[in-house]
């Protein structure tokens, strides 16, 4: 049997090792329905490295993703992920 107790003072966020990626936009796969916050966004796209793979791709965060994110790199896989 296995107990104990956790105590959260704010939020926490789950990024699973597997990253999970939705067909549609880049942008879509990171903003995840949630309003569009510019200056978020930005910092966002910058701690997670984001910014070298979106200046390869040839709509930036417009690019549409796959199925399953079959356009994408695993790194670049977890990296939108971890992003959302």
């Amino acid at each position: 049997m296995v107990s104990g107790r956790v105590n959260i003072h704010g939020s926490i966020s789950y990024a699973a090792q597997n990253p999970w990626i939705f067909t549609g936009s880049v942008k879509e796969n990171i903003v995840l329905g949630n309003p569009f916050v510019s200056n978020w966004y930005a910092s966002v796209i910058d701690a997670c490295s984001l910014t070298h793979d979106l200046a390869l791709f040839s709509h930036g965060d417009n690019t549409l993703i796959g199925d399953k994110g079959i356009t994408l790199s695993g790194g670049q896989k977890a990296r939108v992920s971890l992003a959302r």
